[in-house]
C-alpha cells in the first residue's frame, strides 16, 4: 500500500469517526438534557461524552494527516542525489502556477511556470519530477537517457543520442 493510499485511509477513517461521533454527540446530548431535566437521569449524557471523545479524536487524525502532509511537501526535494540510467520519458507537462492550466506552448509563455517530467524506471516504476526550465528543454517524451534526480526534483537528464539498441529497450 503506498502511502497515500494510507493517507486517504486515514483521512476516511478520521471524517467516519467525526460523522459517528457528531450524531451521538449531539443525539445524546440533546437525550440526556430531556432525560435530566424530566426525571433526573444523567446516563445519556455519559454517552455523549463518548461522541464528544470520538468526535475530537477524528479530527486529531485529519489533522495529523494534514499536517503530515505538509511537511512531506515541504521535504519533496531533499534526500540523497540517484542516478536512473535507462529512465524513459513518459510525459511533460508544464502547468501554469496562477491558473493550474497546462501549457502546450511554454516557449513563449510568460512565467510563472512549474515543470514536470514523468519517467519511467527499468524495473517499470514511474515517477513524477518537477524541474527546472533549463532541464525541461533538454526532455523529451519517448527518449531514454541518465537522469539525476532529488527526491521529487529531477535534477539533469542526458539523453542517449546514438542507434536503436534493442537491448536496452
Amino acid at each position: 500500500m503506498s502511502r497515500y493510499e494510507g493517507m486517504t485511509g486515514l483521512v476516511m477513517l478520521g471524517l467516519a469517526l467525526i460523522v459517528i461521533g457528531g450524531l451521538i454527540a449531539a443525539t445524546c446530548t440533546l437525550g440526556g438534557i430531556t432525560n435530566f431535566a424530566r426525571w433526573g437521569d444523567s446516563s445519556l449524557l455519559a454517552i455523549a461524552v463518548l461522541g464528544y471523545i470520538t468526535l475530537f479524536a477524528g479530527m486529531l487524525i485529519i489533522g495529523g494527516v494534514a499536517v503530515y502532509g505538509l511537511w512531506r511537501h515541504h521535504r519533496r526535494f531533499e534526500g540523497t542525489p540517484r542516478t536512473i540510467e535507462n529512465a524513459y520519458v513518459v510525459a511533460c507537462s508544464a502547468i501554469d502556477k496562477q491558473t493550474g492550466e497546462t501549457v502546450y506552448y511554454w516557449r513563449n509563455y510568460p512565467d510563472p511556470l512549474t515543470y514536470y517530467v514523468r519517467l519511467m524506471e527499468p524495473n517499470g516504476k514511474q515517477n513524477e519530477y518537477e524541474t527546472a526550465r533549463e532541464v525541461f528543454e533538454t526532455v523529451m517524451e519517448g527518449v531514454r537517457g541518465t537522469a539525476i534526480c532529488q527526491g521529487q526534483w529531477l535534477c539533469s537528464f542526458q539523453p542517449y543520442v546514438g542507434t536503436f539498441d534493442s537491448k536496452n529497450a
